[in-house]
């Protein structure tokens, strides 16, 4: 098997419009398969999967390199022709100049076929983020660092920078930061690395990092050397912000390669997140007022059923209104793509009842119908209706404070009135409420940790001060 594969033929683009056996070469990358074991992993009927076989090695990305006895049967074993494959064709004006910018299979599969299936305009797409969402000006001196790692995205969106005469420099790469500098690196050089981020504006209008400046979720890393570079790296953003006529931006745009691979309805859920994503600068309006209204409140009762009411006071001095272009918050700039929602950080004293909520997303698993019991902020039992059991799990063996709330939040996005199970997305449900657990320094709280994870209900009825301000998926203030 070759290391790398370069698929430049419109053919064989064609062959892998087929979900089916994209999948089936993407099992194929992980080591020899037969059609019996393939049908089993992608719960296909095996004479399918050997016509998907077929087309794989016609096309010349798999090959058969064996026979071998299975269940008393001599059965064909193959294997993909490559680790990696890269899509140089069919993504529109990718020449040469882009080549370094050509991301994995997973990727650009899924960028091409969003403009294939979904008729998803990528240019459209970048012009809405940088003038509509960010409202981006060409003399502003703008940084913006990237959360994730969709390089294609990320590509037109540097390419409509330099169209409205902006400039970027790439200062590192993703692995540089990860594995070289941050995890080993003194703590005098984090700071002196921090400090010259904060410096870089002074000398370019516009600086754009292709990579993740945040420290991946990984087992090992000591949380106080997390907690110390979250800090170094939030200080370096306050100080570019507070430069004149400098914004420091952080763009989150979350990856789809594990559920675009498994989930047979991802090109609908796919369709819900950039509709969401792509909501212009007057339909974040009504996203900013309604969140400007809801932090006049400070007392909030959220009914779930006769049965399950939580009681909660908010710290209306820690909060952040996600909102695109009108996001603020009293710590940096963060722009969740998609956006809407406001969070605070409750006051754990009173923070107390019985909750039934929807549903919660915990490292690709889903668990629905979700029972919790509260006092004073912190979970004391957990017990869901369905799905992944490690939630229950989670709960019964944390601390205290992996059983703490850290964050309640609205959800205010118009562009979405119902679940799709997206990571990043359904917390931003029209007139849905989430418990959120883990970090919420970004708010202005105490509490820190490897990640952030919601728990949601759609369609509660939120009363405060007597007044039923959310009821049915409205609002009513």
């Amino acid at each position: 098997m070759k290391g790398l594969e370069i698929v430049s033929d419109i053919s064989k683009l064609q062959v892998l419009s087929n979900k089916n056996i994209f999948w089936t070469l993407k099992e194929l990358q992980k080591g020899p398969l037969s059609g019996i074991e393939l049908g089993e992993k992608l719960g296909m009927k095996t004479p399918r999967v050997i016509y998907y076989l077929k087309q794989l090695e016609k096309f010349g990305l798999a090959r058969q390199i064996a026979r071998k006895p299975v269940r008393g049967n001599r059965e064909k074993f193959y294997c993909a022709v490559a680790q990696e494959f890269l899509i140089s064709a069919g993504l529109d004006d990718m020449d040469e100049s882009d080549s370094g910018m050509n991301s994995s299979l997973s990727n650009s599969y899924l960028e091409y076929f969003l403009k294939r299936d979904l008729d998803m305009d990528l240019d459209e797409f970048a012009r809405v983020i940088l003038n509509d969402y960010l409202a981006i000006q060409p003399e502003e001196k703008v940084v913006i660092a990237f959360e994730e790692q969709n390089l294609g995205i990320y590509k037109k969106i540097v390419t409509h920078l330099l169209r409205i005469g902006a400039n970027y420099r790439t200062l590192f790469k993703d692995n540089l930061i990860e594995s070289e500098m941050l995890m080993n690196l003194p703590e005098k050089e984090i700071r002196i690395f921090y400090n010259n981020i904060a410096e870089t504006v002074a000398w370019s209008d516009a600086w754009i990092n292709l990579q993740r400046l945040v420290i991946p979720d990984e087992e090992g890393i000591p949380k106080e050397r997390l907690d110390f570079i979250t800090k170094e790296r939030r200080r370096a953003l306050s100080g570019i912000n507070e430069k004149p006529n400098t914004r420091a931006i952080v763009i989150s745009i979350p990856r789809f390669e594990e559920k675009f691979h498994t989930d047979p309805n991802i090109l609908e859920k796919l369709t819900t997140f950039w509709k969401a994503a792509s909501v212009n600068s007057d339909e974040f309006s009504i996203v900013r007022d309604l969140a400007e209204k809801i932090r006049d409140f400070e007392n909030f009762s959220i009914h779930t059923g006769q049965d399950n009411v939580l009681q909660m006071r908010v710290d209306r001095s820690k909060y952040f209104i996600d909102a695109g272009p009108f996001s603020s918050s009293n710590v940096n700039n963060l722009f969740l793509i998609p956006s809407g929602e406001i969070s605070f950080v409750p006051y754990l004293s009173g923070l107390s009842g019985n909750i039934y909520m929807d549903h919660c997303e915990l490292d690709y698993a889903e668990a629905k119908g979700i029972h919790l019991q509260v006092e004073n902020g912190i979970v004391t039992n957990c017990r869901i209706e369905s799905g992944d059991n490690r939630l229950e799990e989670y709960f019964r063996t944390s601390d205290t404070n992996g059983r703490t709330i850290s964050q309640v939040g609205f959800g205010l996005n118009p562009a979405t009135r119902s679940m799709s199970y997206i990571p990043k997305l359904d917390a931003k449900v029209f007139g849905s409420f989430h418990l959120a657990f883990g970090s919420n320094l970004a708010l202005g709280g105490d509490i820190s940790g490897y990640t952030t994870w919601d728990i949601i209900v759609e369609k509660p009825e939120v009363i405060s001060n007597n007044k039923i301000i959310l009821n049915n998926g409205q609002y009513h203030i």
